[in-house]
């Protein structure tokens, strides 16, 4: 896949793309929007046509009908080319996509539309296309504060903070609205802005205090003089990484409690009480742009009664000693965020053992329970129904967000004393590790997911409205209209009001019953001895803390000699932990404790994977039972596959698959079928690139066997998804040209018959891809990438022979082009497959034939070029894009298909002369090469890289799987064999100019 560096969105913007053959007349009013005040809006479209170009009225009319509120649309567009009448509706012009985020930030939130009015700026920012592809860092956050705080001239730091975190919230609400971010994506990010704000509010804090007053200092017991740390630990929220655009940030201030040195003026608590005065002075203060956070410190220790700033040993003796059962539970999601962060990790590590008891006797779960329902008992007391009366709360009520946050916490006490893994702050993540260990069920899983997202999404948009800290539902019809809208962007049709409703109340009401039959019946029936305490369902051994010396005095009694065997076994450190890791995780249950037993021959070729794939370990550690698949590798090439893929043994007669038949089209629970099919994908994929490391083999060929794989994993989805007649499923990138790898994106195209319905085909297309990117305990398929069909993340879902011939006719870019030459037919319907791969070709022959076809091409190659200036065997000079865009060059330029992968395009070429017979074999080893080292990379260290990696034994790894290396010493070689290949690769891109 030609993947475009951050500077660059896959689609194209044009206002061909966005117009319609005609636009309305002066003051003429769309019939297919909706205003609450048509009088108002048509004085508003009348001024905007006066200003803005024809097409770009056209297109503001079609986004109208977009909009959940095209009456604030109309009114901040007015206002907006009312301050700038000229430069912005020329932007508007040149870039019509800046039209749509406008459009997008004044229909979703009033409170960020007048930020935007007051930053036109951003408009600039964004039309550089990079800024909203990728989420920020903190770090990033602090340098890019620092960049505009200098040339803002503002003197008032707290104003300046709260108007940063206003202009970054408008592009983190586009990502948002763009789905270029999911939702844990954007609340992470909301959460690294707010780290990085109170970090440099501590930073200007501190540096006045040590002018004004020196460090802080303290007499170590050895006389020595420290230097006092201090540090801001974050909750609730903000601790979790799940922070809204408009919440309270709960913060805890921690100092060492070392003792001042005589002679100091201000001794260590009032100069660390201080500091964290004027912190939460500059962060909470009123300022014309609002307060930068409310802050909430009623969880430090004795809450509004503690001290402001608390000493470490005064902080770790209030846990362990006096704090209640809901105080424990609370700090299930402390973190640094500010300061020194040594100090902050002790202290999390000193009260993780009485946050996380073992046995924790389950009057310590209900206190909490008890003390939560006094804390917020008018909502509790309310059901969704009869809270609809003044509307209903989304976070308070019964079955709302704090109902699933509370529920995960409580499980995290009662089974994390034992089980380390389970300790994670996002309540998301908190609920898939819970699911995987199998303490919630899948059903109740996927209904705690959805519903939390659903209602977290509803929690912001509620917010973004005004600005306010609101989880309340409007009262006002128009209001509850608006929200439906919001929360319906992503849908073919709006919902209406009434489905909204329902939805919003089915959602509720089931969590409403999985938190009283978790919470009240299962623990307090099911698990309680006679005393009280919690008994949980005993696993294997009793302990996972523990479980790796106790699986191995069992294994001296259950199987000796496999005991004999990984003990013996001449494992380097990596390799031990590998193994640890795998015993420790096969030994929380009797079930994957006995698939160890059973298959001793299987744990002793899961050495060698230990030894050598992190991406392996990662799945026979997350499903230890999968380790039997191993059992024939060393007897033959090919062991026996997974019925629903067994169909690669034999990939050149392409047969039916009954299992997949029967999966797809029997009376099973639709839940128990995908998880089966996903167990079987995963399996397949594991025994695939396995295999490798016993029977070494081509790269192309594994890479063959995966995208075989996926191929059939998507016909499966197809097939579950009920698609209409005349819909169809096309590959393109690495998918298309058949080298789907390991952690890849399958990037695909949804296409519909020009006459099919085309809301069946979207909700169609739309359960494909929530099928193959689900995340479930048996795993999720592999991500979907549909960024590459026309008009990229603007454009439909589900596109058409007809559109892709009008999209390839209204000024494709030559990157384009060459990427659609990896059209790919998959599953569905043949026949438009066929019919859109015949529009494709024209179009990308029309494209090849313009005059600036290789000017243009060159052009971003260079950018991809320039994109990262660190090595990079992909995108830097000589790299995999050398050889992608050249054979896309001269395939575009002479009429060729989809040749296949990267060395059997080059074979292509060279088969018809235009390329040398001598290029053409360099090029062809370089190719190999390049992906064999991009897989080798992946499945060794378990994620994607640009470079070779820099640990030393992820290093020796892939040399001894390259060339049988056993030494450090001999390692470089990989390193000189790499710039020996880009750099003859990149000579010959230069003799084949563009």
């Amino acid at each position: 896949m030609l993947s475009l560096p951050s500077g660059s969105h896959r689609h194209v913007y044009s206002s061909r793309a966005l117009t319609k053959p005609s636009h309305p007349e002066l003051g003429d009013l769309p019939s297919n929007v909706e205003f609450r005040d048509s009088p108002s809006a048509a004085r508003s479209l009348r001024r905007l046509a006066c200003r803005l170009t024809p097409d770009s009225l056209t297109a503001a009319c079609r986004l109208l009908a977009e909009s959940p509120d095209p009456d604030s649309v109309l009114v901040f567009l007015d206002r907006l080319l009312e301050a700038s009448p000229h430069e912005i509706p020329a932007m508007f012009a040149a870039q019509p996509s800046l039209l749509h985020y406008a459009s997008l930030v004044f229909g979703h939130s009033q409170w960020l539309g007048e930020a935007l009015l007051r930053n036109t700026d951003l408009f600039r920012r964004f039309g550089r296309e990079r800024d909203l592809q990728r989420s920020r860092s903190r770090e990033e956050f602090r340098e890019e504060f620092a960049r505009w705080y200098a040339s803002s001239g503002s003197s008032d730091l707290s104003s300046s903070l709260a108007h940063f975190r206003k202009r970054e919230y408008i592009r983190i609400l586009l990502r948002d609205l763009l789905a270029i971010a999911k939702l844990a994506e954007t609340t992470e990010e909301i959460s690294a802005l707010a780290d990085s704000l109170v970090e440099i509010a501590l930073s200007e804090v501190s540096a006045r205090w040590r002018e004004q007053h020196g460090a802080a200092r303290s007499l170590g017991p050895d006389g020595r003089l420290d230097d006092c740390r201090f540090a801001v630990v974050s909750l609730g929220k903000l601790g979790g990484n799940e922070l809204n655009y408009n919440s309270d940030i709960d913060l805890l201030f921690l100092y060492d409690g070392g003792v001042a040195p005589p002679g100091t003026t201000v001794s260590n608590r009032p100069y660390f009480t201080s500091m964290a005065q004027e912190i939460i002075e500059m962060l909470s203060r009123p300022t014309r742009e609002g307060q930068v956070f409310r802050i909430d410190l009623r969880l430090r220790p004795q809450g509004h009664e503690g001290e402001l700033a608390v000493a470490l040993p005064r902080a770790v003796q209030y846990y362990s000693e006096i704090a209640e059962d809901w105080e424990l539970q609370a700090m299930i999601k402390a973190r640094h965020s500010a300061g020194d962060v040594g100090i902050a990790q002790q202290f999390v590590s000193a009260i993780a053992p009485y946050v996380y008891r073992p046995n924790v006797n389950f009057s310590a779960v209900k206190t909490a329970l008890q003390s939560r329902e006094r804390f917020d008992k008018r909502g509790r007391n309310l059901s969704p129904a009869r809270a609809a009366h003044r509307g209903i709360d989304v976070k308070l009520d019964r079955g709302g967000i704090r109902d699933i946050e509370f529920l995960v916490q409580c499980l995290q006490r009662v089974y994390g004393g034992e089980e380390r893994w389970l300790r994670s702050r996002g309540t998301l993540f908190a609920l898939q590790k819970l699911h995987d260990k199998e303490h919630i069920g899948g059903k109740d899983f996927h209904q705690l997911t959805k519903a939390y997202e659903f209602l977290r999404e509803l929690e912001h948009h509620l917010q973004l409205r005004y600005g306010q800290q609101s989880h309340q539902l409007p009262k006002n019809p128009a209001e509850l209209k608006v929200l439906a809208r919001c929360m319906s962007r992503n849908e073919s049709v709006p919902l209406s009001l009434e489905a909204f409703m329902l939805n919003l109340e089915g959602r509720m009401a089931a969590v409403a019953e999985i938190y009283r039959r978790i919470v009240y019946q299962e623990q307090s029936q099911q698990f309680i001895d006679a005393a009280g305490n919690l008994k949980l369902q005993p696993p294997a051994f009793p302990s996972a803390e523990n479980s790796y010396s106790r699986i191995m005095q069992r294994l001296a009694v259950d199987s000796p000699r496999l005991l004999a065997t990984i003990t013996k076994s001449e494992l380097s450190p990596h390799g031990r932990r590998h193994l640890n890791r795998f015993l420790s995780s096969a030994a929380t249950s009797s079930e994957r404790y006995g698939a160890v037993l059973r298959s001793p021959a299987a744990v002793v070729h899961a050495l060698r994977i230990f030894e050598t794939s992190d991406y392996l370990t990662d799945i026979l550690v997350r499903h230890p039972a999968d380790v039997a698949l191993l059992g024939g590798f060393g007897e033959q090439p090919r062991p026996e596959l997974p019925p629903l893929f067994s169909f690669l043994d034999t990939p050149q007669t392409p047969i039916p698959d009954p299992l997949l038949a029967y999966l797809a089209n029997s009376n099973m629970e639709r839940l128990e079928a995908t998880s089966l099919f996903r167990q079987q994908f995963r399996q397949a994929m594991f025994m695939a690139n396995a295999r490798d490391l016993f029977h070494p083999r081509g790269v192309f060929e594994i890479l063959r066997e995966n995208s075989v794989a996926a191929e059939r994993a998507i016909d499966y989805a197809v097939a579950m998804a009920d698609a209409p007649s005349g819909f169809a499923v096309m590959a393109l990138g690495r998918l298309g040209s058949g080298e789907f790898d390991v952690l890849s994106d399958a990037d695909v195209l949804f296409l519909s018959a020009d006459a099919t319905g085309r809301a069946d085909a979207r909700r169609a297309a739309e359960r494909i891809v929530e099928l193959l990117t689900a995340y479930t305990r048996a795993g999720s398929v592999f991500p979907v990438d549909t960024r590459l069909r026309p008009r990229g993340r603007e454009g439909e879902l589900v596109t058409s022979p007809g559109h892709l011939a009008n999209y390839f006719a209204s000024g494709v870019q030559p990157w384009e082009a060459i990427s659609y030459l990896r059209l790919r037919f998959v599953a569905g319907d043949r026949t438009v497959a066929e019919e859109a791969q015949k529009v494709v070709q024209d179009g990308i022959g029309c494209v090849a034939r313009r005059s600036r076809f290789d000017f243009e091409l060159d052009q971003m190659r260079q950018r991809l070029e320039e994109s990262d200036t660190s090595p990079n065997f992909k995108t830097g000079p000589g790299g995999t894009y050398d050889i992608d865009f050249l054979c896309g060059k001269l395939q575009a330029r002479h009429g060729l298909g989809n040749d296949g992968n990267l060395v059997e395009r080059i074979d292509s070429l060279r088969q018809r002369g235009l390329i040398a017979a001598a290029d053409a074999s360099t090029m062809e080893k370089n190719a190999e090469f390049l992906r064999w080292l991009e897989h080798y990379v992946r499945l060794v260290t378990g994620r994607a890289a640009r470079w070779l990696p820099t640990a030393e034994h992820a290093r020796l790894s892939l040399a001894k799987l390259y060339r049988g290396v056993t030494s450090q010493e001999e390692v470089q070689f990989l390193g000189e064999a790499l710039t020996a290949v880009v750099e003859s690769t990149r000579d010959i891109y230069r003799k084949y100019p563009f």
